[in-house]
């Protein structure tokens, strides 16, 4: 019995019961699952959230419910082939998912948004931002892929997706967390199952150092920028860190949270919904 697509639906249910509701988007490779709540007495602008390699809109549940009240409109997809979404056999890079993506956002919003970015989806959102500043009110980043790294490091990056064995899964469960949960035993043959599929293999496979975000890219920012980077980051190299500190505007703001991990939505999921709704109330108060 595979026990994630059985709680990644039971999630579902639950967040379209608190009134995220799912719907489909066609784009030129992928048919794309996202989460939509709406909020017309609220003020500020739309929050998109983008998440990351191997993850899906639904293991940002916690944050998007905790965010309801923060925003007139919530939206959260699912990239090509993660989660409820369907990938087309062309759609097999990084860029494929950027893409595809892209033209979703592109169609959805008719008003500049704060997007939320983590891991490969927060590479996204600074690649969307330089590419569409019309369109972005701001950024947060949680620990976000994408700087130019090392041949050592990216080797060691992509080898913990190339999941071989229960080993490999629960090395990489420990290397997303602040802290290991208790289930990870339970999810390993799951997680294993889930990086073997095809498909993942053939986007880890193809990614590359040509994937990187450019300085240009960074540095061209003009949106406000809230780049959160955990002490217990242990997925992505501290270089990554380093590049973005010497690169990210002026106006951007670092923070290095105690109780982060890799991925703050899974196990400090209040805090990083506080935060962002915290970032949405300053961008306001300034006007």
């Amino acid at each position: 019995m595979y026990i994630v697509p059985l709680v990644e639906k039971l999630a579902r249910r639950r967040l379209n019961r608190l009134g995220l509701r799912s719907r489909y988007v066609h784009t030129r490779d992928a048919r794309i699952h996202l989460y939509e709540a709406i909020d017309d007495s609220r003020a500020g602008p739309p929050i998109v959230i983008l998440h990351g390699l191997g993850a899906s809109a639904t293991s940002f549940g916690r944050v998007l419910a905790g965010l309801r009240g923060s925003a007139p409109r919530l939206l959260a997809p699912d990239a090509p082939g993660h989660g409820f979404s369907q990938a087309h056999r062309r759609c097999a890079s990084s860029d494929d998912l950027y893409t595809n993506l892209a033209e979703a956002l592109d169609r959805e919003l008719d008003e500049p948004a704060i997007v939320v970015g983590n891991s490969l989806g927060g590479a996204f959102a600074i690649r969307y931002a330089a590419r569409n500043p019309e369109r972005i009110a701001g950024l947060v980043l949680a620990s976000p892929a994408g700087a130019p790294v090392t041949d050592a490091e990216l080797d060691d990056l992509l080898g913990a997706f190339r999941i071989r064995d229960l080993r490999g899964a629960n090395a990489l469960t420990e290397r997303l967390y602040h802290q290991p949960p208790w289930f990870r035993a339970l999810i390993a043959p799951d997680l294993r199952r889930h990086f073997q599929q095809p498909f993942f293999q053939a986007l880890v496979g193809a990614l590359s150092q040509a994937d990187t975000l450019s300085i240009d890219e960074v540095r061209s920012l003009q949106a406000p920028t809230l780049l959160l980077w955990g002490k217990s980051e242990r997925l992505l190299p501290g270089s990554g860190l380093d590049f973005f500190r010497e690169h990210l505007p002026a106006h951007a703001v670092i923070e290095e949270p105690e109780d982060f991990g890799h991925c703050p939505n899974l196990d400090r999921p209040r805090a990083l919904a506080q935060r962002i709704a915290a970032f949405s109330r300053e961008l306001q108060a300034k006007g």
